[in-house]
């Protein structure tokens, strides 16, 4: 292409607003850039895309009559004798020519500009939020952080967005400052609980615990319930207190039929094991033991189904001593949600070189053992009731239990986000139909479970 010729259309290296125009003629390229400036500005708040800003919002246009005169004075300056000097040797010595760069001279209104961001606050601005329980849904929509817009460092990345030609620069991420969303009460888990457990008439005792924070829920967590097969926690405990590892063949397989199985048989001979030839020893044994802890209100006055033709224990506890509110609890064998909660929150620290056990018995019981207690535990696959309304392949460790007019489980969970203890009994008058109490469980487990590690699956 010669000089002469290339003056039929923009020189190649000619932009306007930083839109390339070579080779443009004069009335395209003006009409090009004003096209340009009919593309919304794209707009996010906080990393989240809102509506963008159309032209008309902010009285946004190009200035065509000065734009046209800039474009102008500048092919007049190129059409020169020192401007065809430079061209030639520039084309002699194959080099690039230096660009030309046009201004369009573009025009928006600051007062709209200024009204559209304290619009834009008033609208997406908010403090921080408590959660909210969702019971009906089983889950809860999430605490959320405090947004507030930046105006005065919003502005000159907004109005740079405004002046810009290209495309991919037509976008804007306004500055937004964050306040941390408030720390979870567990109240909003209490009362979600609370609703699920509008229509049950009996009495529930519930206690949850956080791991990481420590953060406790109780709903007549310190009421006394019967024992059950909860209390053989504290059975294998008190085993492995007198033991080494590893079991011999005989203890480990009894510890399994124990913790796995549910199975009473297994439990008395290991108490006769710990009460060296005599399970009513072994019994109070193991009471010592949780008393040791701080249990006060948990005991086993007697191996399980042998309490024919003996007086009744009269074990005052309290737990056992309130008057506002009674599950019959079995007077040979008591805790509380609370304490077989702290029960198995002490074999985890154990498992983990701390806690009570470790403190109380630092030689007798090891970070081992407790390991192994709970990865028994951890393979009790008989009525997984609180579990039940948990992620597909959450990994508990718990034990269960049940009478007639009781159900119970203890549970510790491993979860996504946070480790927690889970205990639950349900107490009903005269009979708890089975029927009613595992879809309960299931709704408890469902909701705490989401409560701590929120809805992702494992």
């Amino acid at each position: 292409m010669t000089w002469q010729s290339s003056e039929a259309v923009l020189p190649p290296d000619l932009t306007i607003n930083g839109l390339p125009m070579g080779g443009m003629l004069r009335e395209q390229a003006l009409a090009a850039i004003e096209q340009a400036y009919t593309v919304p500005i794209s707009v996010t708040y906080g990393g989240e895309a809102i509506s963008p800003i159309l032209p008309e919002i902010i009285e946004l246009r190009v200035d065509m009559v000065a734009t046209a005169e800039n474009l102008d004075e500048a092919l007049v300056q190129e059409s020169g004798g020192r401007a065809f000097m430079e061209y030639a040797i520039a084309r002699m010595r194959r080099e690039t020519p230096d660009a030309i760069k046009v201004n369009a001279v573009v025009l928006y209104s600051r007062e709209r500009v200024d009204a559209y961001l304290e619009r834009t606050a008033q609208k997406y601005d908010h403090p921080p939020m408590q959660p909210v329980a969702l019971p009906e849904q089983g889950t809860f929509r999430p605490a959320t952080e405090g947004t507030q817009l930046g105006v005065e460092a919003s502005v000159p990345l907004l109005i740079e967005a405004i002046l810009a030609a290209e495309p991919a620069e037509r976008r804007v991420d306004l500055v937004v400052a964050t306040e941390p969303a408030p720390e979870t009460s567990a109240e909003i888990l209490s009362q979600a609980l609370m609703a699920t457990l509008a229509d049950f008439t009996g009495v529930a005792g519930i206690f949850a615990k956080d791991l990481t924070t420590g953060q406790e829920l109780c709903i007549n967590c310190g009421v006394a319930f019967a024992g059950l097969s909860t209390m053989k926690i504290g059975i294998a405990v008190e085993t492995y207190r007198h033991q080494e590892l590893p079991l011999d063949a005989e203890l480990a397989s009894l510890m399994k039929n124990m913790l796995i199985e549910s199975d009473n048989a297994a439990a008395n001979q290991l108490l006769t094991t710990i009460g060296t030839g005599n399970p009513y020893s072994g019994a109070l044994q193991v009471t010592d033991l949780l008393w040791s802890l701080g249990l006060s209100s948990s005991f086993l006055a007697v191996p399980y189904d042998l309490k024919e033709g003996l007086a009744l224990p009269e074990i005052a506890t309290p737990a056992n001593l309130r008057t506002d509110i009674t599950t019959e609890p079995d007077p040979y064998i008591q805790t509380t949600p609370l304490e077989a909660g702290l029960l198995l929150e002490s074999i985890y620290e154990c498992s983990r070189g701390g806690g009570s056990l470790r403190a109380l018995y630092p030689q007798a019981i090891t970070p081992a053992e407790c390991q192994e207690i709970l990865a028994w535990m951890e393979r009790n696959q008989i009525n997984s009731l609180l579990s039940a309304g948990m992620p597909p392949g959450t990994i508990v460790a718990h034990k269960h239990g049940w009478r007639g007019d009781t159900h119970a489980d203890v549970s510790l969970v491993y979860g996504t986000q946070t480790d927690f203890i889970l205990v639950a009994f349900l107490y009903q008058p005269e009979w708890l139909v089975w029927e009613e109490s595992v879809p309960t469980f299931s709704k408890i487990g469902e909701l705490t479970y989401r409560f701590y590690n929120g809805d992702s699956d494992v």
